[in-house]
């Protein structure tokens, strides 16, 4: 039984709204110029929830049967209350959307394009239409880039504009998350090695290997690890301040280590989602302590 409820959590995509709702609210803690805005979290949440149950659904019927995934047989035996369920995000997102300057809204016509153009083909080419998703070994770069947006930028130009996102302090928070979310993300790619090999998309994993996959992974950890204790050092914040960033290091480094190409796809949701959701609930501990 908790097996099922585990493995709808992730499949009904309420797991992943979860989480970047929770990576939203973190935002407004760790930033200490904002002021907590309940309802950006709420419509964070609602939208990706909304957003992420459309890519799994759309063209679902299309995937050939051998390369159908445990994630795509739940939502093919459910497709009809997944559809219920974004009829629902939909309807209390469109209710938020009072509490929003239009100035905000217009600044995430952006990113909504790129999250749509992901699985819908928006981008001309010789050969035809394509996807975000089809530009060689962008994946994850496209879903850091745009979740660091929603989950920090979007928080920061609705309370103080869009020319606040241009400030050197918040480039440099941006980057943090942007390079802790791009290490959680890579192992996605190497998830779905073989899917991607045989659609013909090239990314890290189907060009160069598993291995070459999580190496690069520990390079951008390394990365994601100085430019945090550079921002500390700056800030000259205290000892838990660098606790907070060795544990999840040590997380990171452990989930890299045993993660392999025959962990289940619920195993990688847990472990890599899951570490966002500590990242967030960590450093909003430390925020509000602070």
């Amino acid at each position: 039984m908790m097996q099922r409820w585990a493995a709808g959590l992730v499949y009904s995509n309420l797991f992943v709204a979860i989480v970047l709702g929770t990576l939203t609210a973190s935002s407004f803690y760790i930033l200490p110029t904002l002021d907590l805005a309940w309802y950006v979290p709420l419509s964070v949440f609602f939208g990706s929830h909304m957003l992420y149950s459309f890519h799994r659904l759309y063209k679902i019927d299309f995937i050939p049967r051998e390369r159908l995934e445990a994630r795509h047989r739940w939502m093919l035996g459910r497709g009809k209350a997944v559809r219920y369920a974004m009829v629902f995000s939909m309807f209390f997102g469109m209710l938020l959307l009072p509490n929003f300057q239009a100035d905000a809204i217009i600044w995430l016509i952006p990113a909504g394009l790129v999250s749509v153009g992901y699985t819908i083909p928006i981008l001309p080419s010789e050969d035809g239409w394509r996807r975000f998703r089809d530009i060689p070994y962008t994946k994850p770069l496209i879903i850091s880039f745009v979740v660091s947006y929603f989950t920090l930028a979007f928080p920061v130009f609705e309370q103080q504009g869009i020319e606040a996102i241009f400030e050197g302090g918040f480039l440099r928070a941006f980057s943090e998350r942007f390079l802790f979310l791009l290490a959680v993300t890579i192992p996605f790619d190497m998830r779905d090695m073989r899917n991607d090999h045989e659609a013909g998309l090239e990314t890290l994993a189907t060009e160069y290997g598993f291995k070459a996959a999580k190496r690069t992974g520990y390079i951008v950890i390394t990365a994601w690890l100085v430019l945090v204790f550079w921002r500390l050092h700056e800030s000259d914040y205290a000892w838990p301040f660098i606790v907070v960033p060795l544990a999840l290091l040590a997380g990171l480094l452990l989930a890299y280590f045993v993660v392999s190409e025959k962990h289940s796809d619920l195993f990688y949701v847990y472990v890599f989602e899951g570490l966002i959701l500590c990242y967030a609930i960590l450093w909003s501990l430390l925020g509000i302590l602070h």
